[in-house]
Protein backbone atom coordinates (compact mmCIF):
# COMPACT_ATOMS: atom_id res chain seq x y z
CA UNK A 1 0.00 0.00 0.00
CA UNK A 2 1.21 3.48 -0.82
CA UNK A 3 0.96 5.79 2.17
CA UNK A 4 0.49 9.38 1.03
CA UNK A 5 2.53 11.52 3.38
CA UNK A 6 1.02 14.91 4.27
CA UNK A 7 2.95 17.93 3.04
CA UNK A 8 4.05 20.68 5.34
CA UNK A 9 3.15 24.25 4.45
CA UNK A 10 6.53 25.15 2.98
CA UNK A 11 6.66 22.05 0.78
CA UNK A 12 3.07 22.61 -0.38
CA UNK A 13 3.79 26.22 -1.36
CA UNK A 14 6.92 25.15 -3.24
CA UNK A 15 4.93 22.68 -5.31
CA UNK A 16 1.76 24.66 -5.90
CA UNK A 17 3.48 27.99 -6.34
CA UNK A 18 5.37 26.65 -9.35
CA UNK A 19 2.57 24.65 -10.84
CA UNK A 20 -0.94 25.86 -10.11
CA UNK A 21 -1.04 28.77 -12.56
CA UNK A 22 0.20 26.59 -15.41
CA UNK A 23 -1.99 23.66 -14.41
CA UNK A 24 -5.16 25.71 -14.55
CA UNK A 25 -4.73 26.00 -18.31
CA UNK A 26 -2.71 22.84 -18.86
CA UNK A 27 0.42 24.42 -20.32
CA UNK A 28 3.15 21.85 -20.65
CA UNK A 29 1.36 19.23 -18.56
CA UNK A 30 1.60 16.01 -20.55
CA UNK A 31 1.24 12.48 -19.16
CA UNK A 32 4.43 11.33 -17.56
CA UNK A 33 5.80 7.82 -18.15
CA UNK A 34 4.45 5.14 -15.84
CA UNK A 35 6.29 2.05 -14.65
CA UNK A 36 4.92 -1.15 -16.13
CA UNK A 37 5.11 -3.07 -12.87
CA UNK A 38 4.94 -1.96 -9.26
CA UNK A 39 5.72 -4.13 -6.22
CA UNK A 40 2.58 -5.21 -4.41
CA UNK A 41 3.37 -3.16 -1.32
CA UNK A 42 3.75 0.00 -3.42
CA UNK A 43 0.52 -0.26 -5.39
CA UNK A 44 -1.95 2.57 -4.95
CA UNK A 45 -5.00 1.32 -3.08
CA UNK A 46 -8.31 2.50 -4.54
CA UNK A 47 -11.97 2.60 -3.57
CA UNK A 48 -14.47 3.25 -6.36
CA UNK A 49 -17.65 5.05 -5.28
CA UNK A 50 -20.32 4.80 -7.97
CA UNK A 51 -20.56 1.56 -9.95
CA UNK A 52 -22.92 2.54 -12.76
CA UNK A 53 -22.02 2.82 -16.43
CA UNK A 54 -19.03 5.16 -16.18
CA UNK A 55 -17.96 3.59 -12.89
CA UNK A 56 -17.89 0.16 -14.51
CA UNK A 57 -15.67 1.43 -17.33
CA UNK A 58 -13.21 2.75 -14.75
CA UNK A 59 -13.38 -0.49 -12.77
CA UNK A 60 -12.62 -2.57 -15.85
CA UNK A 61 -9.55 -0.48 -16.65
CA UNK A 62 -8.29 -0.18 -13.07
CA UNK A 63 -8.68 -3.91 -12.39
CA UNK A 64 -5.94 -4.72 -14.90
CA UNK A 65 -3.73 -1.68 -14.24
CA UNK A 66 -0.49 -2.84 -12.54
CA UNK A 67 -0.18 0.50 -10.76
CA UNK A 68 -3.10 -0.06 -8.41
CA UNK A 69 -5.34 -2.38 -6.43
CA UNK A 70 -9.09 -1.93 -6.04
CA UNK A 71 -9.70 -2.69 -2.37
CA UNK A 72 -13.31 -1.53 -2.15
CA UNK A 73 -16.30 -0.69 -4.32
CA UNK A 74 -19.34 1.23 -3.16
CA UNK A 75 -22.77 2.06 -4.51
CA UNK A 76 -26.03 2.89 -2.75
CA UNK A 77 -27.69 0.37 -5.12
CA UNK A 78 -26.58 -3.02 -3.78
CA UNK A 79 -26.84 -4.97 -7.08
CA UNK A 80 -24.39 -2.52 -8.64
CA UNK A 81 -21.67 -2.90 -6.07
CA UNK A 82 -22.20 -6.66 -6.02
CA UNK A 83 -21.69 -6.71 -9.79
CA UNK A 84 -18.57 -4.57 -9.37
CA UNK A 85 -17.15 -7.01 -6.83
CA UNK A 86 -17.53 -9.76 -9.42
CA UNK A 87 -15.99 -7.71 -12.23
CA UNK A 88 -12.91 -6.85 -10.18
CA UNK A 89 -12.56 -10.43 -8.96
CA UNK A 90 -12.78 -11.82 -12.48
CA UNK A 91 -10.30 -9.36 -14.00
CA UNK A 92 -7.79 -9.05 -11.16
CA UNK A 93 -8.15 -12.34 -9.30
CA UNK A 94 -8.89 -10.52 -6.06
CA UNK A 95 -12.38 -9.54 -4.91
CA UNK A 96 -12.71 -6.15 -3.22
CA UNK A 97 -14.96 -5.37 -0.28
CA UNK A 98 -18.39 -4.01 -1.16
CA UNK A 99 -20.22 -1.19 0.63
CA UNK A 100 -23.51 0.65 0.36
CA UNK A 101 -22.45 3.64 2.50
CA UNK A 102 -19.41 5.57 1.24
CA UNK A 103 -18.61 6.80 4.73
CA UNK A 104 -17.38 3.33 5.64
CA UNK A 105 -14.90 3.64 2.77
CA UNK A 106 -13.63 7.01 3.99
CA UNK A 107 -12.98 5.50 7.43
CA UNK A 108 -10.53 2.93 6.04
CA UNK A 109 -6.93 3.96 6.67
CA UNK A 110 -5.54 1.55 4.07
CA UNK A 111 -7.22 3.32 1.15
CA UNK A 112 -5.14 5.95 -0.68
CA UNK A 113 -7.57 7.12 -3.35
CA UNK A 114 -11.29 7.77 -3.74
CA UNK A 115 -12.51 7.26 -7.30
CA UNK A 116 -15.78 9.19 -7.72
CA UNK A 117 -17.76 8.46 -10.91
CA UNK A 118 -21.03 8.91 -8.99
CA UNK A 119 -23.89 11.11 -10.32
CA UNK A 120 -23.00 14.78 -10.71
CA UNK A 121 -24.74 16.07 -7.57
CA UNK A 122 -22.43 13.91 -5.45
CA UNK A 123 -19.14 15.07 -7.02
CA UNK A 124 -18.51 18.03 -4.68
CA UNK A 125 -19.14 16.21 -1.39
CA UNK A 126 -17.23 13.06 -2.36
CA UNK A 127 -14.25 15.17 -3.37
CA UNK A 128 -14.29 17.40 -0.30
CA UNK A 129 -14.89 14.59 2.19
CA UNK A 130 -12.26 12.48 0.45
CA UNK A 131 -9.70 15.27 0.80
CA UNK A 132 -10.64 15.77 4.45
CA UNK A 133 -10.11 12.04 5.03
CA UNK A 134 -6.58 12.30 3.64
CA UNK A 135 -7.36 10.62 0.31
CA UNK A 136 -6.39 11.73 -3.16
CA UNK A 137 -9.41 11.91 -5.46
CA UNK A 138 -10.31 11.16 -9.07
CA UNK A 139 -13.65 12.84 -9.79
CA UNK A 140 -15.67 12.63 -12.97
CA UNK A 141 -16.89 15.64 -14.94
CA UNK A 142 -18.77 17.86 -14.73
CA UNK A 143 -16.94 18.81 -11.57
CA UNK A 144 -19.94 20.43 -9.90
CA UNK A 145 -23.57 21.49 -10.37
CA UNK A 146 -22.83 25.05 -9.18
CA UNK A 147 -19.90 27.46 -9.17
CA UNK A 148 -19.80 27.76 -5.37
CA UNK A 149 -19.41 24.00 -5.00
CA UNK A 150 -16.59 23.89 -7.54
CA UNK A 151 -14.64 26.58 -5.71
CA UNK A 152 -15.12 24.67 -2.44
CA UNK A 153 -13.64 21.58 -4.10
CA UNK A 154 -10.55 23.47 -5.21
CA UNK A 155 -10.13 24.95 -1.74
CA UNK A 156 -10.40 21.51 -0.13
CA UNK A 157 -7.73 20.06 -2.43
CA UNK A 158 -5.35 22.90 -1.62
CA UNK A 159 -6.14 23.04 2.10
CA UNK A 160 -5.48 19.33 2.63
CA UNK A 161 -2.66 19.02 0.09
CA UNK A 162 -4.41 16.38 -1.98
CA UNK A 163 -4.03 15.47 -5.65
CA UNK A 164 -7.41 15.75 -7.40
CA UNK A 165 -7.67 14.65 -11.02
CA UNK A 166 -10.78 15.39 -13.11
CA UNK A 167 -12.09 12.92 -15.69
CA UNK A 168 -11.44 15.23 -18.64
CA UNK A 169 -9.35 12.51 -20.24
CA UNK A 170 -8.78 14.43 -23.47
CA UNK A 171 -5.93 16.20 -21.63
CA UNK A 172 -4.07 12.88 -21.74
CA UNK A 173 -4.85 11.99 -25.36
CA UNK A 174 -2.05 12.38 -27.89
CA UNK A 175 -4.32 13.76 -30.60
CA UNK A 176 -5.31 16.76 -28.48
CA UNK A 177 -1.75 17.33 -27.24
CA UNK A 178 -0.48 17.42 -30.82
CA UNK A 179 -3.26 19.76 -31.93
CA UNK A 180 -2.61 22.12 -29.03
CA UNK A 181 1.08 22.28 -29.90
CA UNK A 182 0.18 23.17 -33.46
CA UNK A 183 -2.13 25.96 -32.28
CA UNK A 184 0.29 27.29 -29.66
CA UNK A 185 3.12 27.28 -32.20
CA UNK A 186 1.09 29.77 -34.22
CA UNK A 187 0.45 27.59 -37.26
CA UNK A 188 -3.12 28.92 -37.52
CA UNK A 189 -2.15 32.49 -36.72
CA UNK A 190 -4.02 34.15 -33.90
CA UNK A 191 -7.16 32.27 -32.77
CA UNK A 192 -10.07 34.70 -32.81
CA UNK A 193 -13.03 32.31 -32.78
CA UNK A 194 -13.81 28.81 -31.55
CA UNK A 195 -16.89 26.62 -31.75
CA UNK A 196 -18.06 23.53 -29.84
CA UNK A 197 -20.72 21.43 -31.52
CA UNK A 198 -22.77 18.43 -30.43
CA UNK A 199 -26.22 16.88 -30.91
CA UNK A 200 -29.32 17.45 -28.79
CA UNK A 201 -30.38 16.20 -25.37
CA UNK A 202 -31.73 12.68 -25.54
CA UNK A 203 -33.45 12.34 -22.17
CA UNK A 204 -37.21 11.79 -22.29
CA UNK A 205 -39.86 14.02 -20.78
CA UNK A 206 -41.74 13.22 -17.58
CA UNK A 207 -41.46 10.57 -14.89
CA UNK A 208 -43.42 7.66 -13.47
CA UNK A 209 -42.90 7.50 -9.68
CA UNK A 210 -42.93 3.98 -8.27
CA UNK A 211 -41.60 1.75 -5.50
CA UNK A 212 -37.93 1.94 -4.63
CA UNK A 213 -36.13 -1.08 -6.12
CA UNK A 214 -34.95 -3.71 -3.66
CA UNK A 215 -31.41 -3.00 -2.56
CA UNK A 216 -31.47 0.74 -3.34
CA UNK A 217 -30.94 3.32 -0.59
CA UNK A 218 -32.88 6.08 -2.35
CA UNK A 219 -32.31 8.61 0.43
CA UNK A 220 -28.55 8.12 0.08
CA UNK A 221 -28.78 8.35 -3.72
CA UNK A 222 -30.54 11.72 -3.37
CA UNK A 223 -27.98 12.88 -0.82
CA UNK A 224 -27.87 16.70 -0.74
CA UNK A 225 -30.55 17.01 -3.44
CA UNK A 226 -34.24 17.66 -2.59
CA UNK A 227 -36.22 14.72 -1.23
CA UNK A 228 -38.60 13.39 -3.90
CA UNK A 229 -40.33 10.06 -4.58
CA UNK A 230 -38.38 7.46 -6.50
CA UNK A 231 -38.75 7.29 -10.25
CA UNK A 232 -36.64 5.31 -12.73
CA UNK A 233 -36.35 8.43 -14.89
CA UNK A 234 -34.49 10.25 -12.11
CA UNK A 235 -32.45 7.22 -11.11
CA UNK A 236 -31.26 6.21 -14.56
CA UNK A 237 -31.70 9.49 -16.41
CA UNK A 238 -30.37 11.90 -13.81
CA UNK A 239 -28.72 14.07 -16.48
CA UNK A 240 -32.17 15.27 -17.45
CA UNK A 241 -32.86 16.82 -14.03
CA UNK A 242 -31.42 20.02 -12.59
CA UNK A 243 -31.63 18.54 -9.08
CA UNK A 244 -28.65 16.38 -10.08
CA UNK A 245 -27.11 17.75 -13.28
CA UNK A 246 -27.32 21.35 -14.47
CA UNK A 247 -27.58 21.08 -18.20
CA UNK A 248 -27.88 17.67 -19.88
CA UNK A 249 -25.55 17.66 -22.89
CA UNK A 250 -24.54 21.22 -22.11
CA UNK A 251 -22.69 19.98 -19.02
CA UNK A 252 -22.16 16.38 -20.13
CA UNK A 253 -20.24 17.02 -23.36
CA UNK A 254 -19.81 20.72 -22.72
CA UNK A 255 -17.08 20.32 -20.11
CA UNK A 256 -15.02 18.08 -22.41
CA UNK A 257 -15.29 20.43 -25.37
CA UNK A 258 -14.91 23.73 -23.50
CA UNK A 259 -11.86 22.27 -21.75
CA UNK A 260 -10.14 21.93 -25.12
CA UNK A 261 -11.20 25.46 -26.10
CA UNK A 262 -9.61 26.82 -22.92
CA UNK A 263 -6.46 24.85 -23.60
CA UNK A 264 -6.29 26.12 -27.17
CA UNK A 265 -6.98 29.82 -26.57
CA UNK A 266 -5.08 29.96 -23.26
CA UNK A 267 -7.99 31.70 -21.57
CA UNK A 268 -10.30 30.10 -19.02
CA UNK A 269 -12.46 32.96 -17.72
CA UNK A 270 -15.30 34.20 -19.92
CA UNK A 271 -16.15 37.88 -19.80
CA UNK A 272 -19.80 37.47 -20.81
CA UNK A 273 -22.32 34.84 -21.84
CA UNK A 274 -25.70 34.81 -23.56
CA UNK A 275 -27.82 31.83 -24.58
CA UNK A 276 -31.02 30.81 -26.31
CA UNK A 277 -32.70 27.42 -26.26
CA UNK A 278 -35.83 25.51 -27.02
CA UNK A 279 -37.37 22.05 -27.29
CA UNK A 280 -39.13 22.52 -30.57
CA UNK A 281 -40.39 18.93 -30.90
CA UNK A 282 -42.25 19.13 -27.60
CA UNK A 283 -39.58 18.62 -24.97
CA UNK A 284 -36.30 16.87 -24.19
CA UNK A 285 -35.27 16.25 -20.60
CA UNK A 286 -37.27 17.18 -17.54
CA UNK A 287 -35.36 20.45 -17.09
CA UNK A 288 -33.26 20.83 -20.22
CA UNK A 289 -33.74 22.17 -23.73
CA UNK A 290 -33.04 20.01 -26.76
CA UNK A 291 -31.47 22.85 -28.72
CA UNK A 292 -29.11 25.45 -27.24
CA UNK A 293 -27.03 28.22 -28.79
CA UNK A 294 -24.60 30.02 -26.48
CA UNK A 295 -22.08 32.77 -27.12
CA UNK A 296 -19.15 33.36 -24.78
CA UNK A 297 -16.87 36.36 -24.91
CA UNK A 298 -13.26 35.71 -23.89
CA UNK A 299 -10.30 38.03 -24.00
CA UNK A 300 -9.38 38.18 -27.69
CA UNK A 301 -11.74 35.40 -28.78
CA UNK A 302 -15.44 34.62 -29.21
CA UNK A 303 -16.61 31.07 -28.45
CA UNK A 304 -19.91 29.49 -29.46
CA UNK A 305 -21.75 26.40 -28.21
CA UNK A 306 -23.97 24.70 -30.80
CA UNK A 307 -26.38 22.00 -29.60
CA UNK A 308 -28.44 21.10 -32.66
CA UNK A 309 -30.19 18.36 -34.58
CA UNK A 310 -28.18 16.83 -37.44
CA UNK A 311 -25.17 18.75 -36.18
CA UNK A 312 -22.05 17.85 -38.13
CA UNK A 313 -18.85 19.41 -39.38
CA UNK A 314 -17.11 17.41 -42.11
CA UNK A 315 -19.05 14.32 -41.08
CA UNK A 316 -18.22 14.56 -37.37
CA UNK A 317 -21.14 14.69 -34.93
CA UNK A 318 -19.24 16.49 -32.17
CA UNK A 319 -16.00 18.37 -31.76
CA UNK A 320 -14.25 21.70 -31.58
CA UNK A 321 -13.36 24.15 -34.34
CA UNK A 322 -10.61 26.75 -33.94
CA UNK A 323 -10.54 29.60 -36.45
CA UNK A 324 -7.38 31.64 -36.69
CA UNK A 325 -6.15 34.49 -38.84
CA UNK A 326 -4.25 31.99 -41.03
CA UNK A 327 -6.31 28.81 -40.89
CA UNK A 328 -8.96 26.58 -39.31
CA UNK A 329 -8.66 23.34 -37.32
CA UNK A 330 -11.46 20.91 -36.44
CA UNK A 331 -10.89 18.10 -33.95
CA UNK A 332 -12.62 15.23 -32.18
CA UNK A 333 -11.16 12.22 -30.35
CA UNK A 334 -10.09 10.48 -33.53
CA UNK A 335 -9.21 13.09 -36.15
CA UNK A 336 -8.07 16.63 -36.65
CA UNK A 337 -7.98 18.47 -39.96
CA UNK A 338 -6.52 21.85 -40.96
CA UNK A 339 -7.47 24.25 -43.75
CA UNK A 340 -6.31 25.71 -46.07
CA UNK A 341 -4.23 22.98 -47.66
CA UNK A 342 -1.54 25.55 -48.38
CA UNK A 343 -0.55 25.36 -44.70
CA UNK A 344 0.81 21.91 -45.47
CA UNK A 345 -0.61 20.23 -42.36
CA UNK A 346 -1.94 16.75 -43.21
CA UNK A 347 -5.03 15.23 -41.64
CA UNK A 348 -4.23 13.54 -38.33
CA UNK A 349 -5.98 10.24 -37.65
CA UNK A 350 -5.38 8.73 -34.22
CA UNK A 351 -6.27 5.41 -32.70
CA UNK A 352 -9.96 4.83 -31.92
CA UNK A 353 -10.94 5.54 -28.33
CA UNK A 354 -10.93 2.18 -26.55
CA UNK A 355 -12.24 3.23 -23.18
CA UNK A 356 -14.17 6.19 -21.85
CA UNK A 357 -12.00 5.78 -18.77
CA UNK A 358 -8.73 6.17 -20.78
CA UNK A 359 -5.92 4.36 -18.88
CA UNK A 360 -3.22 6.94 -19.79
CA UNK A 361 -5.25 9.50 -17.82
CA UNK A 362 -5.32 7.08 -14.89
CA UNK A 363 -1.56 6.66 -15.10
CA UNK A 364 -0.99 10.40 -15.16
CA UNK A 365 -2.97 10.57 -11.91
CA UNK A 366 -0.94 7.75 -10.34
CA UNK A 367 2.33 9.44 -11.29
CA UNK A 368 1.08 12.68 -9.74
CA UNK A 369 0.17 10.87 -6.53
CA UNK A 370 3.70 9.51 -6.25
CA UNK A 371 5.44 12.77 -7.18
CA UNK A 372 2.86 15.09 -5.51
CA UNK A 373 2.89 17.15 -8.71
CA UNK A 374 -0.29 18.57 -10.17
CA UNK A 375 -1.97 16.18 -12.62
CA UNK A 376 -2.82 16.85 -16.26
CA UNK A 377 -6.43 17.67 -15.33
CA UNK A 378 -6.08 19.34 -11.94
CA UNK A 379 -9.27 20.25 -10.08
CA UNK A 380 -8.78 24.00 -10.63
CA UNK A 381 -8.57 23.44 -14.36
CA UNK A 382 -11.55 21.08 -14.37
CA UNK A 383 -13.59 23.57 -12.37
CA UNK A 384 -12.66 26.39 -14.78
CA UNK A 385 -13.82 24.25 -17.71
CA UNK A 386 -17.09 23.44 -15.94
CA UNK A 387 -17.84 27.08 -15.14
CA UNK A 388 -18.75 28.41 -18.63
CA UNK A 389 -21.38 25.75 -19.31
CA UNK A 390 -22.91 26.40 -15.88
CA UNK A 391 -22.99 30.11 -16.73
CA UNK A 392 -24.70 29.33 -20.05
CA UNK A 393 -27.36 27.43 -18.15
CA UNK A 394 -27.93 30.46 -15.91
CA UNK A 395 -28.14 32.72 -18.98
CA UNK A 396 -30.86 30.42 -20.30
CA UNK A 397 -32.78 30.79 -17.03
CA UNK A 398 -32.48 34.57 -16.87
CA UNK A 399 -33.01 35.17 -20.59
CA UNK A 400 -30.40 37.90 -20.87
CA UNK A 401 -26.74 38.57 -21.49
CA UNK A 402 -24.67 38.18 -18.32
CA UNK A 403 -21.30 39.72 -17.50
CA UNK A 404 -18.88 37.59 -15.51
CA UNK A 405 -16.11 38.55 -13.09
CA UNK A 406 -13.74 35.59 -13.32
CA UNK A 407 -11.65 36.69 -10.35
CA UNK A 408 -14.52 37.13 -7.88
CA UNK A 409 -16.62 34.43 -9.59
CA UNK A 410 -19.79 36.47 -9.57
CA UNK A 411 -21.99 38.15 -12.16
CA UNK A 412 -21.59 41.90 -12.38
CA UNK A 413 -24.53 43.94 -11.09
CA UNK A 414 -26.98 41.02 -11.31
CA UNK A 415 -28.05 39.59 -7.96
CA UNK A 416 -30.83 37.56 -9.57
CA UNK A 417 -28.28 35.67 -11.67
CA UNK A 418 -25.92 35.33 -8.70
CA UNK A 419 -28.57 33.38 -6.81
CA UNK A 420 -27.98 30.52 -9.24
CA UNK A 421 -24.29 30.22 -8.33
CA UNK A 422 -24.99 27.99 -5.33
CA UNK A 423 -27.65 25.55 -4.20
CA UNK A 424 -29.18 24.56 -0.87
CA UNK A 425 -28.12 21.21 0.58
CA UNK A 426 -30.66 18.89 2.18
CA UNK A 427 -29.76 18.14 5.83
CA UNK A 428 -27.71 16.52 7.18
CA UNK A 429 -25.44 17.14 4.17
CA UNK A 430 -23.53 20.42 3.94
CA UNK A 431 -20.41 21.80 2.31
Amino acid sequence: MLISQPMNRRKFIQITGKGIAAASLGYGLLPRPCRAEVPANEKIVIAVIGCGGMGTRHIEALSVNPQCTIAAVCDCFKPRYENAVGVVGKLSGRKPDGYQDFRRVLDRKDIDVIWAPAPDHWHPLLTILGCQAGKDVYVEKPVCPTVAEGRAMVQAARRYGRVVQVGTQQRSMTIFQDAMKLIHDGRLGRITSATCWVGVNGWSVGETPGPVPEGLDWDMWLGPAPKVPYSPERHYGFMGWHDYCRGGQLTNWGVHLMDIVHWGIREDRPLSVQALGGSFRGGAGADNYENIEALFEYKGCNVTWEQRHSNQYNGHGYGIKFQGTEGTLTIDRNTFEVWPESLGIPQYVGEPERSWAHPPHHNDFFNSIRSRRLPAADIEQGFRSTTPVLLAGIALKTGRKLYWDGECETFLHDEDANRHLSRAYRPPWHL
